[in-house]
């Protein structure tokens, strides 16, 4: 008998063998063909890696040339509030350049050579480029591109604005002119004077309207009581009555309007210290309003409801907690400015810096219950009321900034900055 298998029986293992020395061929081919693909593909793939890093750094760099030109034209624009149109635009250079200045780019300081700022006095608007010609990029060499420029372009408008937040639930007359009840004739209510507004044809009332306003104006702000009429001008450090309590008080526009009155409900106003919640209404409602910040928008030209009611007891302890935020702040009349804030010479972020309503006041013709419309916001320093009995007094400063928009009769006071591009 043979000792090998019969050539039927060899073919499989020879077929076996064949086909395994095939797979290795392709599996050899395969793996070569791999190593070349990626040998090939490799740089590309880094290329594109150290693009896409390039790109974001640049990303990053633009976004910070933009906030600084949006910070700018807005501080920029600013000016406008503060200044007649025709002084303004000085100031909103000035102020636009030092705000872009305070920004950094790529985590370094911008230099004025790289801010350009454009001043258009006639529509109150300040437009900012930031401008770096020469960015210099990580991996861009591989592509020849070893600089970028960046650049980015902001403006900003002082337009109208038509509403006002955190103001305080004290409706503050607007001053007039009284033909017979001034009789010393240096257009401020005296203790000793009775003013009645409409009692003699030579009344009249017309709000101040700016800088830019025309003459004739005697509301609060104007230069109707300028020097040599009193020695404040412009009324900026004048102490006026901003809620009263004597129910004798002659400077009352009608019995039983002592100046309170009734704001939105705000839901996330917190409560006085050691008060109860009062959403808007009552006496808890109102000390909140008066300790708080109520965050409701409030419009001019919008009907808003006087409290009848005295409300000195609730008024008295919002005004204490209120004083309590700064106790040691005080109006120096010798620097006329607030002196002993501890908040130094940043005392204009004072919790004690309130946002005052202030009303026609033609509009008070009788007592009791009644709703009014404000036409301006003014800012306050808040005087300590040293007793219950005693009028709730402030520090007129100027007219506060509002927000959204607004219709030529709302004025030019209530301003509100716009970025527009």
């Amino acid at each position: 008998m043979a000792m090998d298998g019969s050539a039927e029986e060899q073919a499989p293992v020879k077929k076996e063998k064949k086909e395994m020395r095939i797979r290795r061929t392709v599996f050899n081919s395969e793996r070569g063909s791999a190593i070349v693909f990626v040998a090939v593909t490799l740089p590309a793939l880094l290329g594109f890696l150290a693009l896409g890093i390039d790109l974001g750094m640049l990303f990053v760099a633009r976004t910070d040339a933009q906030r600084a030109a949006d910070a700018a034209a807005l501080a920029g624009a600013s000016a406008f509030i503060d200044n007649p149109s025709d002084e303004a635009e000085a100031p909103a250079e000035a102020r636009a350049m030092e705000y872009a200045r305070r920004n950094t780019f790529r985590n370094g300081p911008i230099d004025s050579s790289e801010i350009f700022v454009t001043v258009i006095p006639e529509s109150s608007k300040v437009g900012v480029l930031v401008r770096r010609d020469s960015v210099h990029t990580w991996f861009g060499w591989l592509f020849g591109i070893h600089t970028v420029p960046i650049s980015a372009y902001a403006a900003a408008v002082a337009n109208s604005g038509g509403s006002a937040k955190c103001i305080r639930p004290f409706a503050v007359p607007d001053m007039w002119d009284d033909a017979n009840g001034d009789k010393n004739k240096n257009h401020i209510w005296d203790p000793n004077e009775t003013w009645k507004l409409g009692d003699n044809p030579g009344d009249f009332y017309k709000k101040f309207s700016g800088p830019d306003g025309g003459p004739g104006e005697t509301g609060y702000g104007s230069s109707f009581r300028n020097p040599p009429f009193t020695g404040f001008v412009g009324d900026y450090g004048r102490q006026i009555k901003i809620k009263l309590t004597d129910p004798n008080d002659v400077t009352q526009l009608s019995p039983g309007i002592f100046l309170p009155w009734t704001l939105p409900a705000d839901p996330e106003i917190a409560d006085c210290k050691g008060g109860t919640s009062g959403g808007s209404g009552g006496g808890a409602g109102y000390r909140n309003n008066i300790c708080n910040c109520n965050n409701s928008a409030i419009s001019l030209d919008t009907d808003y409801p006087l409290k009848t009611g005295n409300m000195a007891g609730p008024t008295w302890q919002g005004i204490n907690e209120l004083i309590q935020q700064d106790p040691n702040a005080y109006w120096d009349p010798t620097t006329n400015t607030v002196q002993g804030s501890s908040y130094g010479s940043d005392w204009f972020n004072s919790p004690r810096v309130i946002k005052v309503a202030l009303f026609d006041p033609t509009q008070i013709t009788s007592s009791g219950k009644q709703t009014i419309k404000f036409n301006n916001f003014a800012v306050f320093f808040l005087d300590e009321q040293k007793k219950q009995q005693d009028p709730v007094t402030g520090r007129f400063l100027y007219y506060a900034s509002g927000f959204g928009g607004g219709g030529p009769q709302n004025g030019s006071l209530v301003k509100a900055l716009q970025l527009v591009q």
